[in-house]
């Protein structure tokens, strides 16, 4: 009975870390490519499905009425936590993505900087 119940366990903490690894896991060079080839083809990610892939990682969303951009940094839940970087002075990369009619037009992960936040 015990190998049982640590076997459960073990499978619910590894689905756990899947579910925890996959949340910040499109914070990178190729999420960028995808948004990128996606929009060459005319097949644009849309701005809510940019949001839901990047999740907590979105540290500005400064899109308004379907325009604008979102910044993402892996690690950081909010514009708070690069500014920290910042004062570390840590290097900060990250995905900037410019949204236009509420569609995700072009990505870049790059250096983000204090000018990234507006």
């Amino acid at each position: 009975m015990k190998k049982i119940i640590s076997l459960v366990l073990a499978c619910v903490l590894l689905i756990g870390c899947v579910c925890v690894f996959a949340s910040c896991g499109k914070v990178n060079e190729n999420y960028a490519e995808k948004i990128n080839k996606a929009a060459d083809k005319d097949e644009h990610l849309t701005y809510e499905e940019v949001k839901k892939d990047l999740g907590d990682n979105v540290v500005t969303d400064a899109v308004a009425f379907g325009v604008g951009f979102v910044v993402a940094v892996k690690g950081c839940e909010s514009w708070d936590d690069v500014e920290d970087k910042f004062d570390n002075d840590e290097t900060v990369k990250g995905l900037y993505i410019s949204i236009f009619n509420n569609k995700a037009v072009s990505a870049e992960y790059r250096e983000i900087t204090p000018d990234d936040k507006d």
